[in-house]
């Protein structure tokens, strides 16, 4: 089913919701609905434009899904999920201000990316005064109003919100994927077994190819459990139960979960560091600056929703081994993600390297790791994370070239090897970086992919359908598995594979 709104702007301004049955083969009949007052009417001819020259630039985001007709309006895979439930009136208010917000914190960045003359362009068309932040917040917040008159609207609206699938269905069937995932599935099989193997000795009886450097979060200040449980009972108090906090409480978490990054380091190829734009244009890791950059998301379990709180480095390259290394090449990633319950105690800890390769699960104290039911591959789970006490912190050991995670451990002491401090930056800021000649461009491509950091691996995993597998990728475009389907940010992705401890 498809919607698309006509706007007449002569005497009476209407809106009409034309749906389209694909599935049963017919056209229902247009249904008139309340019209837009003469300001909503240019705020919303004024977003068509806005969505032109973006698309013209290929510089809509690609984590997120647009929604046809409704253009202040955004949806990732959480939020989509809300489209299937039953919502007061209230609570559908707040879901569509959580999908206005989040075009508006997208549309920021890909602004910004614009060339200066088109940002100018955007501000001069604008129908209000003021910062284009100003006129998304004013123009989204009347287009929302405009929408909750329609209540008609809402199933119709409901079924406009389809995620893309970063999985290519052609490509699995022009590439055998009927027969290629058998093979497939033991090779992940053996893969599984030498990444496990590591996780059984601890962490002093590691090998070390060069250096260990460890990199520890300046700030060092910690919460307690009683302020953890506090802060997020407040935070879902409202109408639709996500837990909501504020920069500065979120900014706290952080800090109290995060990690030291311990890594075996030959060359600058194993040293994190800053993200940034060469004068090509091209991504480069500055290493004299490490950071950790900050995100955070929303899943679902068991009729909750829980909150998230990711973790990722940057590195300059996975070097290769020899002629015929098909995974190394430049720029690698990893991503550490933890999910805290209603009360703030980590439920679980998981991994990916920013391609989507190499998941780990960590089930935390009270949990443990299931066969997955989602009909996707296996899923390796080393060990579990007990709780972790005020004055600890999580070190995570990586083996030098590949990066992989070795093993983890609740670290109280310094320890014999001494520690860089690394500062943190908020995840957004990746999606619009500075370049020389003072214009902005985000890190990835049109299609969340470091185009530059493809690996030959993809031409041996062609046939499973993930395009250019083995690069960097952007948030909300994780595919993780080769056979099945699954994502890093499905919200009910521990309803697949966790379950609590009897």
């Amino acid at each position: 089913m498809r919607a698309t709104f006509f706007y007449q702007t002569r005497s009476q301004i209407a809106v009409v919701l034309l749906p389209v049955m694909f599935g049963f083969g017919c056209t229902q009949p247009a249904m008139r609905v309340e019209p837009l007052a003469p300001e909503e009417n240019a705020c919303l001819i004024w977003y068509q434009k806005l969505d032109k020259r973006l698309s013209d630039y290929e510089l809509i985001d690609p984590s997120t899904a647009k929604i046809t007709g409704v253009p202040f309006l955004r949806a990732n895979r959480f939020l989509a999920t809300f489209r299937t439930q039953s919502l007061t009136d209230t609570a559908y208010a707040e879901w569509l201000e959580r999908m206005r917000q989040l075009d508006a914190s997208l549309r920021i960045n890909e602004t910004a990316n614009l060339p200066p003359a088109a940002v100018n362009d955007v501000l001069g068309e604008a129908p209000l005064p003021g910062s284009l932040d100003r006129v998304l917040q004013q123009c989204g917040s009347r287009l929302v109003k405009a929408t909750l008159r329609q209540p008609e609207f809402a199933p119709l609206f409901r079924q406009q919100i389809q995620i893309p699938d970063a999985y290519r269905s052609w490509q699995r069937i022009a590439g055998a994927y009927w027969l290629t995932q058998f093979p497939a599935k033991l090779a992940l099989k053996i893969l599984h077994k030498k990444l496990a193997e590591s996780f059984t000795q601890q962490l002093d009886d590691l090998p070390v190819q060069g250096r260990l450097i460890r990199y520890a979060p300046a700030e060092t200040r910690q919460l307690t459990a009683n302020e953890i449980t506090a802060m997020l009972r407040a935070a879902y108090q409202n109408p639709l139960g996500i837990p909501v906090l504020s920069g500065e409480e979120l900014g706290r978490l952080f800090n109290h979960y995060a990690p030291i990054w311990e890594i075996d380091t030959r060359n600058d190829t194993d040293k994190i560091g800053e993200a940034v734009l060469n004068d090509y244009g091209e991504p480069r890791i500055d290493t004299r600056r490490p950071v950790v950059y900050q995100n955070y998301a929303y899943t679902r379990r068991q009729g909750r929703i829980l909150l998230q709180l990711i973790y990722q480095i940057w590195l300059p390259a996975r070097q290769k081994s020899g002629l015929t290394d098909l995974y190394g090449g430049k720029l690698d990633s990893v991503i550490w993600r933890i999910t805290l319950s209603p009360e703030g105690a980590p439920i679980a800890y998981d991994s990916i390297h920013a391609c989507g390769c190499y998941y780990l699960l960590f089930p935390g104290r009270h949990y443990r790791s299931i066969s997955p039911t989602d009909g996707a591959e296996a899923v390796l789970s080393p060990k579990h994370i007990d709780d972790i006490k005020p004055g600890q912190r999580l070190l995570l050991r990586f083996e030098s070239r590949t990066h992989y995670l070795l093993q983890t451990a609740i670290s109280a002491q310094p320890g014999k090897t001494p520690s860089i401090r690394y500062q943190t930056r908020a995840y957004d800021a990746l999606l619009s970086l500075p370049l020389p000649d003072g214009t902005r461009r985000s890190l990835f491509g049109p299609d969340g992919i470091i185009a530059s950091s493809a690996r030959s691996e993809c031409f041996l995993l062609w046939p499973f359908g993930v395009p250019s597998p083995g690069a960097m990728r952007q948030w909300g475009v994780h595919a993780i598995a080769l056979t099945g389907k699954r994502y890093f940010d499905d919200p009910y992705l521990f309803e697949h594979l966790l379950a609590e401890d009897l």
